[in-house]
């Protein structure tokens, strides 16, 4: 997966607001320490008490004196989560009118990092497909996507093969995917999203983090997606 050059305690903020949004992470749950949490992502307490104080500044948690962290309950994390029909970007650009076009894609086989580990709950070493590809619409770049899911025998590793719907093709091995959890949030783009994406100046992208999964099958997916902000937008029916 991309960290882009992502600090540490910014990447630790983001895993950390995806399991209060997705759930994982109920709301009253006490979190684990902050020596607990430097342990788990190999990093110091300073880092991690980083992370948690942007995470209680924004009001996903709050700190209780002799007892710990916790995660809060407010409105403000019900706002900021979106628990969606799944859709796929193919689809997406279709009603909106739009021809959808991969620009190019790039798959391969790999060994399950710390990272996936976490966002997959696989074990390290476990053989998962990582696919990259660069997306748009009527001939114009709309979004980088970074998709991680556990390995499947007959998955291909042709990269023609996810030049089209990942979900259309999924569906041969019997996977239609269901449950999605998700969070979007705003950032600036940096050099090396600003290549990918292939802009000239920077200017805010659109992140949408997405935990994507089929219970039928046990299909799992983690994917990053940067949209470019002001070629894009995101919408949600209520």
């Amino acid at each position: 997966m991309l960290n882009n050059g992502q600090p540490l305690y910014s990447q630790i903020e983001d895993e950390l607001r995806f399991k209060i949004e997705s759930g994982e992470w109920d709301v009253g749950r006490r979190i684990p320490t902050e020596k607990e949490l430097g342990q788990t992502y190999g990093v110091s307490r300073i880092t991690v008490r980083r992370a948690l104080s942007s995470l209680v500044e924004a009001g996903y948690l709050e700190r209780l004196r002799a007892k710990g962290t916790f995660v809060k309950s407010t409105n403000d994390n019900a706002s900021k989560s979106s628990f969606t029909i799944v859709k796929s970007y193919t689809n997406e650009m279709l009603e909106l009118g739009r021809k959808p076009v991969t620009m190019w894609a790039q798959v391969e086989k790999v060994p399950a990092d710390e990272s996936v580990r976490r966002h997959l709950h696989v074990e390290i070493g476990t053989p998962v497909l990582h696919l990259l590809r660069l997306r748009g619409a009527d001939n114009e770049v709309i979004t980088l996507a970074d998709t991680v899911t556990p390995f499947r025998d007959g998955y291909s590793l042709k990269e023609e093969t996810y030049m089209g719907s990942l979900y259309e093709y999924l569906s041969n091995f019997g996977i239609h995917v269901s449950d999605q959890s998700e969070y979007v949030e705003a950032i600036e783009a940096d050099s090396k999203l600003m290549q990918l994406l292939r802009l000239s100046n920077p200017e805010p992208l659109l992140k949408r983090v997405r935990k994507i999964s089929d219970k039928a099958s046990g299909y799992v997916e983690y994917s990053v997606n940067y949209y470019v902000g002001s070629r894009y937008r995101y919408y949600v029916a209520f």
